[in-house]
């Protein structure tokens, strides 16, 4: 007979498309997912899987058991959240991935209250500014800025967001302030590695593609943010990663308009395994909570 770990268990071998990825996921070793996964093919009487060196790929018999699987775990999941009227117990790890600043500004001050809520959950936080696979490096969930890819993941919008230039008033004291996006091609910027290459609207409305000339590189947005408060040069930040520092007038917006499609939305984005997962969905709860208070229109 098999368990409802090992349903759990295909579940994120089938979406992970491996069994060290799936293991991952589950907190568990390769071998431990492995031996559920033969323990519930052999129950079953069924390949769920092809195998080969590289991955594992759904047979169509696995497909249909991952679909009918799925359901009944959240269902599951449902039913336990719903007698415990609110009380359930939630323990194990939550692995997420989101840039530094979004750690730093929104998750860290509310993070205490969450923990004194749920004191056996640990939280490992992935904090980057690159794209983070979350089958790849073992990720329960992520926090995106921008426009989603088409992919399997599960997405729900925390809040609106832009990207803007901005800069600050003693770097703007020194070097004047560009009048057109072709001025601010000349002036000195400080850049993540990525966004040297920049696109902006021209009075027609067509994009426009430019290199600014980007003096220093950092590699990190919350350093990105330090320097442009410092007058090093002009950045492109997101409007909330920088509100604070807007308020209190330690940087000005430059050039408003003039980047092509700034909108950035913020994005809580799970595998659709993790609808049976309580503790992903708790955890994806209080990520909403840190955004309610402060959505930007754009």
């Amino acid at each position: 007979m098999y368990s409802i770990d090992d349903l759990k268990t295909f579940v994120a071998i089938a979406r992970a498309q491996g069994v060290t990825a799936g293991a991952r996921r589950m907190s568990i070793s390769p071998a431990t997912a492995s031996h559920r996964l033969s323990k519930l093919e052999a129950a079953l009487k069924l390949t769920l899987f092809h195998r080969n060196s590289r991955m594992l790929m759904l047979t169509d018999e696995g497909q249909i058991f991952l679909e009918r699987t799925e359901v009944i775990l959240a269902d599951l999941a449902q039913a336990e959240r719903d007698a415990g009227s609110g009380t359930a117990r939630f323990s194990g790890v939550i692995r997420s991935t989101m840039s530094p600043w979004i750690l730093s500004r929104f998750i860290l001050p509310r993070l205490p209250a969450f923990q004194r809520a749920h004191p056996e959950l640990r939280m490992e936080f992935l904090a980057v500014d690159r794209f983070v696979s979350l089958s790849a490096e073992g990720q329960d969930c992520a926090i995106r800025v921008g426009e989603l890819s088409d992919s399997a993941l599960l997405a729900r919008k925390l809040t609106d967001n832009d990207r803007i230039i901005c800069a600050a008033p003693s770097f703007l004291s020194q070097h004047g302030s560009p009048d057109t996006w072709q001025e601010a091609l000349d002036f000195p910027w400080v850049c993540l590695p990525w966004q040297t290459r920049m696109s902006f609207v021209d009075p027609k409305g067509k994009r426009q593609d430019a290199t600014v000339r980007s003096n220093v590189l950092v590699s990190n947005s919350d350093t990105l943010t330090d320097a442009v408060c410092q007058g090093v040069g002009m950045a492109i930040k997101s409007r909330l990663a920088v509100m604070d520092e807007l308020e209190r007038h330690e940087l000005v917006e430059v050039l408003p308009g003039s980047l092509w499609k700034p909108s950035a939305p913020i994005w809580f984005v799970y595998p659709p395994e993790a609808k049976s997962a309580s503790k992903t969905d708790v955890f994806g709860q209080f990520i909403s909570t840190c955004f309610g208070s402060r959505e930007v229109t754009v």
